[in-house]
């Protein structure tokens, strides 16, 4: 059991630095053995753990997005909060990540940019990497429905404008650079608030 413990630890250990080095220096300019080197591991170490370069990145992707949901999940935990301040409460920690990891969404654009290249449309990976949030939304949504404070709406097409307001959100800080997404932030809260019954 301890060693599969101490396994756990390390391959976390390995994400995190490989994230602050691919934020660093980009995913390009990233190497497996500049990875290794970071971690103070041998590359024969770090193949026990992952294949190359391309699956730490995505499974730092996934540990920083993983953190994300479980802080959206205690929101939506919160009975004190009813829907319309939930969603709130959801979007502006999202902007917040949004802003505090510009640097990695940059790189992360990168990312999407050069597998479009190799690979074609990156769409269907990105939604695979989002279905879980917008089941999350849907679901805050769905019981603002039924209670009668948010507007019997088709919920599919509120998450389609919620998500594109985060959509565009992201494009400010990964391409325009933008360091403070406060406009992204009212405007959302202006939507969210026009979803609203005059019940809330």
């Amino acid at each position: 059991m301890a060693v599969l413990v101490e396994h756990e630890k390390r391959k976390k250990e390995i994400l995190e630095k490989s994230l602050e080095l691919f934020i660093e220096e980009g995913y390009e300019d990233v190497t497996f053995q500049k990875i290794a080197d970071r971690c103070a591991i041998t590359r024969t170490t770090l193949y026990i753990y992952f294949k190359n370069k391309r699956e730490i990145f995505l499974w730092s992707i996934k540990q920083l997005t993983g953190g994300i949901e479980k802080s959206i999940l205690k929101i939506m935990a919160d009975e004190s909060l009813n829907e319309i301040d939930c969603l709130k409460k959801i979007f502006s920690l999202i902007c917040a990540e949004c802003e505090k990891n510009a640097r990695l969404f940059h790189v992360l654009l990168d990312y999407l940019l050069q597998l479009k290249k190799s690979e074609g449309n990156p769409r269907e990976r990105v939604k695979r990497r989002v279905i879980r949030l917008e089941h999350l939304l849907t679901t805050v949504i769905l019981r603002g429905q039924k209670k009668g404070l948010i507007r019997n709406l088709p919920v599919k097409e509120i998450d389609a404008l919620l998500f594109s307001l985060i959509e565009s959100a992201l494009f400010k800080i990964s391409v325009y650079g933008e360091q403070s997404l406060e406009d992204s932030r009212l405007l959302i809260e202006f939507t969210i608030d026009s979803l609203k019954t005059s019940q809330e």
